[in-house]
C-alpha cells in the first residue's frame, strides 16, 4: 500500500501519531519507563519490529530514540495518564505509555540530524520533531525560475552569483542557499 502511495517520490518523510504501542504488559512498561530503560522498551516496540521485518515499511528508517514515550500524558501535566492506577478506572481503560508519535523516512540522500520530542503540554501527546539534510539535483534554469517567481508573495530582491555551471549562491531577504552540484560519471 505505501509503495503505491509514494511511488512517484524519491524521498518521503512520514510523521504523526502512527499509534504503535509497546508489546509488553502495562505494569512492566511503566516499570521500564521509570527506570528509563528505553532499549528494552524499543525491543518490544511494534513499529520498530515492523521496520526490522520490512513487511509494512520496506526500506523505511527511523532515527535513534533516546527520549521518553510520547503518549499518554495527563493534560497540562508531566505524569502519564493512569500513573499508579493499572488497568481500568471508572469504566475507562488506561493506556500504557508508548511512542505513538513518530517520524520515519525513505529515500536516497536523506540524513536525519535531529530526532527528539517537545515538552509542550497542549495535549496527551508530546510532539516529536526532526531535522533532515538532503542532496537534491537542481538545474540552473529551474533555480533561476524558482528564485524569480512570485512564490514568496512578491518578487524578492535576489543576488544570484554563478561561480560556474556547477556552483551558484543566492541571497535575498527571504531565501539564502549555496548550491554546488556534484557531478557523477
Amino acid at each position: 500500500m505505501l509503495k503505491i502511495l509514494f511511488y512517484n517520490y524519491s524521498r518521503v518523510v512520514l510523521l504523526g501519531d502512527l499509534n504503535y504501542r509497546i508489546s509488553l504488559p502495562e505494569r512492566e512498561t511503566r516499570l521500564l519507563i521509570n527506570r528509563k530503560d528505553w532499549n528494552t522498551l524499543l525491543e518490544n516496540d511494534q513499529l520498530r519490529m515492523e521496520l526490522m521485518d520490512g513487511q509494512a515499511f520496506e526500506n523505511w528508517h527511523e532515527g535513534t530514540i533516546n527520549f521518553a514515550p510520547t503518549y499518554k500524558y495527563q493534560l497540562n501535566n508531566d505524569e502519564y495518564y493512569g500513573s499508579g492506577h493499572i488497568g481500568t478506572k471508572g469504566g475507562k481503560k488506561n493506556r500504557a505509555p508508548a511512542w505513538c508519535d513518530r517520524i520515519i523516512w525513505t529515500g536516497e540522500g536523506l540524513k536525519q540530524l535531529l530526532y527528539t520530542r517537545s515538552e509542550t503540554r497542549l495535549s496527551d501527546h508530546r510532539p516529536v520533531k526532526s531535522m533532515f539534510s538532503t542532496e537534491v539535483k537542481v538545474s540552473r534554469m529551474r533555480y533561476q525560475s524558482f528564485c524569480y517567481s512570485d512564490r514568496f508573495g512578491r518578487r524578492p530582491n535576489i543576488n544570484l552569483d554563478f561561480h560556474s555551471d556547477d556552483e551558484y549562491t543566492s541571497h535575498s531577504d527571504r531565501l539564502s542557499f549555496h548550491v554546488k552540484n556534484k557531478m557523477t560519471p
